[in-house]
């Protein structure tokens, strides 16, 4: 081992009782009167308070528990967030079933897959669309005895079916003996999205999540007074443990968004105090928020960039301790007051803290976003590790890092650079796959991430690449793909892209252009153009995409160099399978799909572009 993080000292923090419906008991019993969850109904947040979701829970206990479901049975959501998965979700957990989320988002053989290998006994689906894809291969799942619908309009009404009303109804004979759950057992099994391959089942027992979630609400200091926008996937744990139990356990309020395209309406009418964020939707929010305030008026959009800027110097003066001169600090003053208070106010006004995860976080935009008055703090982990291993806090954020280890958790660099975990919030092992189990986590306890890094000088981890993401040319040259591709993205004039170059001479690379950036280009420089695939081929276009490239690029070494780049119009999205739930590229799949454009790049370049 080459490097082990200097601070892996515990925190203080009450502790939680040791199962999670326990934690979720104790929080109800505390706060009955406050609001627990918020979800619209026609267009208007409705809430439910602690009182009537912990009511909610033990009826749907009860009504598992009548219709056969016992301890350890695997029991499946496949649903958006919204108050439904919750309830379920705890119901499962006090009756010790173990609780398998499925994204709603998924194929007919994933969900196939799932259901199969978990040996799943009972499924909860959000809508007739689920149920029809479901009962298409019912024929071919025989575990599965049970089908719960959530929303069962314009469905008939079929006696195997039963609704999520059905299972709310209070029983006159309630079922009041208690299965006893223990810390050791098996709370969930999550199915990774994964970027290549099978999926695996990351088998997590309820210490694992419980140790992960008392980390976190120390390291997030999440009170009773927290307001959180829920709206990344419930599936996923980055939100589950973090923006789910964290927060019910420490009796603050989760508001659902709407759907992914309300968000930025849900953030301004809930007014949250605590979001969650995957770099993606970070950088997007961001260039919408500089789209708004800028409102397409030079003057306007000059203003933002210098408050920005202005910004920027007042913060790296303070860093290094030296004197601010009086006119930067009163231009602060007064830019502060006015464009950048129309960015906190984009946010609902009271963020204290953005969380990100899933992926490294672009240096440029976490430090714009910081000066404009969020703390944004990245952190970092995986499934395996329930998920968290390490964040940056509220007192202690270091930008460009992903922050120290959280409390219980040991992080070591090994090698390759790998970043190995141990701790207690690291997986049992992948179920029903011994071989994959011992190749993930060694002898000594120690879970081999895949991801390399290294510690700065303070202890905080810095995630340098991926291994699987390295490109190894034919020239042996390792080239760490996503790094690059983050300093491509920088360019407002891209909104995607991926490199590709494993086994051959040099890089290539698949661009999808900004398209509304590329559309007021071509207005402002008079060119004519009758579809935005032919505006795409236009050579004034590509002259541009070329010379962003080579300016974001420009210090890098020869061998990270693209020498051709092609223009797509479509986007990688999560519909088309390019991307995971979580907004990463599947880049096997993507290479895949574009395999002829990628052929054709080296076919017509001779080191140089095409």
């Amino acid at each position: 081992m080459k490097q082990v993080s200097p601070c892996a000292r515990r925190e203080k923090g009450d502790l939680l009782p040791d199962t999670l419906y326990a934690s979720f008991r104790e929080s109800a019993s505390r706060n009955p009167h406050r609001t627990a969850l918020m979800f619209k109904h026609q267009g208007r947040y409705v809430t439910i308070t602690y009182a009537e979701l912990f009511t909610k829970v033990s009826t749907i206990a009860a009504r598992l528990k009548r219709i056969g479901v016992a301890k350890g049975d695997a029991i499946g959501i496949i649903a958006s967030n919204r108050p439904e998965w919750v309830m379920t979700d705890l119901a499962a957990l006090q009756v010790g079933a173990v609780v398998v989320p499925i994204y709603p988002t998924s194929s007919s053989s994933t969900v196939k897959y799932v259901i199969l290998d978990s040996k799943m006994k009972l499924l909860v689906m959000e809508n007739a669309a689920l149920l029809a894809m479901v009962s298409d291969i019912q024929c071919q799942l025989p575990d599965l005895e049970k089908l719960i619908l959530i929303d069962s309009s314009g469905v008939d009404a079929r006696s195997e079916v039963l609704t999520f009303d059905q299972m709310c109804e209070p029983m006159s004979d309630t079922i009041t003996q208690e299965v006893c759950v223990l810390a050791e057992d098996t709370a969930t099994i999550v199915y990774t999205s994964g970027t290549t391959g099978e999926p695996k089942g990351v088998v997590l027992t309820h210490a694992n999540i419980l140790s992960n979630v008392q980390a976190m609400i120390t390291r997030y200091q999440i009170t009773v007074d927290d307001v959180f926008l829920s709206y990344l996937p419930l599936c996923h744990m980055f939100e589950r443990t973090c923006g789910y139990y964290a927060m019910l356990f420490s009796g603050a309020t989760i508001a659902y968004a709407e759907n992914l395209s309300t968000v930025a309406k849900d953030v301004r009418d809930v007014r949250p105090t605590i979001l969650l964020a995957v770099p993606r939707v970070v950088e997007k929010a961001f260039e919408h928020a500089v789209h708004e305030v800028g409102q397409n008026s030079q003057m306007k959009q000059w203003l933002v960039a210098q408050t920005i800027s202005n910004l920027n110097k007042r913060t790296d003066l303070r860093y290094r301790g030296q004197r601010i001169p009086l006119g930067l600090r009163l231009r602060c003053v007064v830019l502060d007051k006015t464009i950048a208070a129309k960015f906190r106010k984009i946010g609902g006004g009271r963020l204290r803290i953005i969380a990100s995860g899933g992926a490294p976080l672009d240096r440029k935009v976490a430090k714009a976003y910081y000066v404009l008055g969020y703390n944004l703090v990245e952190g970092y982990g995986l499934t395996e590790t329930s998920p968290v291993v390490c964040s940056n806090g509220i007192l202690d954020n270091t930008l460009g890092t992903v922050g120290k280890p959280v409390q219980g958790v040991q992080v070591q660099i090994g090698d390759n650079d790998e970043v190995l975990v141990k701790g207690p919030n690291v997986m049992r092992g992948y179920f029903n796959k011994p071989e994959e189990t011992a190749q993930a986590i060694d002898e000594n306890g120690w879970f081999h991430t895949g991801d390399q890094g290294r510690f700065d000088a303070r202890g905080n981890l810095i995630i340098t690449g991926r291994i699987k993401d390295l490109i190894v040319t034919s020239y042996g040259k390792k080239v760490a793909a996503a790094a690059i591709e983050a300093r491509i993205a920088r360019s407002s004039y891209v909104s995607q892209v991926m490199l590709y170059g494993d086994r051959r001479k040099y890089l290539v690379a698949l661009v999808i252009p900004q398209r509304s950036a590329i559309e007021e280009y071509a207005n402002s420089e008079g060119i004519v153009w009758e579809t935005y695939e032919l505006l795409l081929n236009h050579e004034r276009v590509r002259s541009l995409i070329a010379t962003e490239i080579e300016v974001t690029t420009a210090d890098c070494a020869p061998f990270e160099k693209v020498k051709a780049f092609t223009l797509i119009a479509e986007e990688f999205t999560q519909e088309s399978g390019c991307l995971t739930p979580l907004l990463k590229l599947r880049r096997n799949l993507v290479a895949d799909r574009y395999r002829g454009v990628i052929e054709a790049l080296y076919a017509s370049t001779e080191g140089g572009r095409k």
